[in-house]
């Protein structure tokens, strides 16, 4: 088996558990498809790891870490711009391989799109993304999902306006 698909299954696998410790509930098989993308149904496909239809910030904040510290594969504790963009990729294999589709252009382009995002949220621009970094965007990308202010991202919470979603994402 691909590395990265190996890399990929045992990440969502752990989140599962993670988020299923996190909750007191069993562990579930963890976050299905998207491997990115913007919208509700991409959030809760990336981060309801128990697949109850609610993403608690528990259950999300344990996805993050998770991922971040799979990815950090030198484990220094930082992400360089390779690492980052090899998690992503990682993921985004195993989405084609689940819907038996090879890699195409549209795979291309995300891979361009992982390394542009590096781009951004690496803030001090030194090629050292740090769990403080990816957990300032992860702060803002929550309250930007849980649009109801209730503190989880389910059904109830109403779609963002555009404007809103342009300044979030």
């Amino acid at each position: 088996m691909n590395p990265f698909t190996t890399r990929a299954l045992a990440a969502a696998a752990m989140a599962a558990l993670l988020s299923a410790c996190a909750s007191g509930g069993a562990p579930a098989a963890g976050p299905a498809a998207p491997a990115g993308g913007h919208g509700q149904t991409a959030f809760m496909g990336s981060y309801d790891a128990n697949r109850d239809g609610v993403v608690t910030r528990a259950e999300y904040d344990a996805i993050r870490l998770q991922r971040f510290r799979d990815a950090d594969t030198n484990k220094d504790g930082v992400l360089s711009e390779a690492e980052y963009v090899a998690e992503f990729e990682g993921r985004l294999k195993r989405q084609y391989f689940d819907q038996g589709r090879q890699p195409d252009a549209a795979y291309e382009n995300s891979i361009k799109q992982a390394k542009v995002r590096y781009a951004i949220v690496n803030r001090a621009r030194d090629g050292r993304f740090t769990r403080a970094e990816d957990e300032a965007i992860a702060d803002k990308t929550f309250k930007a999902a849980d649009t109801n202010g209730d503190g989880r991202v389910d059904s109830n919470d109403p779609p963002r306006p555009r404007e809103a979603r342009n300044d979030a994402d």
